[in-house]
């Protein structure tokens, strides 16, 4: 069975800036909010227990900095940036990879990359009353590694892999 997974769960706390990149001025640029977000799973075809059915809320601050909106999540994580386009869209991205079934002897047979877009637009005006959105992530083995332990089939969390998890989001200034 393996040891881990790179589960909804612990993307969603990639979404939220748990393990995000870090900024060095904990607000930069001019303020755009903080905003209630609602998610909610869209699409999944990873099937198995990857994805999070109810994802539930959680606030995030917006600001501006020269056109790179920053994403601030109320969890304490640290900022994500992208930048803002003139139909007021942003896109973020990450690409995370974890060898999922280590031990305590060493890294395991199984290494699986992540790839993270949170993509959201603002409503129009400087200090917008809400945006639309999503967050999605693509798992995908690594080149070369070994990873059908981590399908349903075999114990793990995954119907299928390479797959993808898709959730929308809603975003409601407070």
């Amino acid at each position: 069975m393996p040891a881990r997974q790179l589960t909804a769960g612990r993307t969603l706390a990639v979404l939220l800036g748990v393990a995000a990149a870090a900024c060095d001025n904990p607000n930069p640029g001019a303020p755009l909010g903080t905003f209630a977000v609602t998610s909610a799973l869209g699409t999944d075809t990873c099937g198995g227990t990857a994805a999070d059915t109810s994802p539930g809320s959680f606030n995030v601050t917006l600001s501006n900095d020269q056109g790179v909106v920053y994403w601030f999540p109320d969890t304490g994580g640290s900022a994500t940036r992208g930048s803002i386009n003139a139909a007021r869209s942003v896109t973020i991205t990450e690409v995370v990879a974890d060898n999922v079934d280590a031990t305590d002897a060493g890294a395991g047979p199984c290494t699986l990359q992540r790839n993270d877009t949170l993509t959201f637009t603002l409503a129009a005006g400087g200090a917008p009353a809400s945006f639309t959105g999503s967050y999605s992530f693509t798992v995908t083995p690594a080149i070369g590694a070994a990873c059908s332990d981590q399908l349903v089939a075999h114990g793990g969390g995954y119907a299928a892999l390479p797959c993808t998890i898709t959730y929308t989001l809603a975003g409601t200034r407070q």
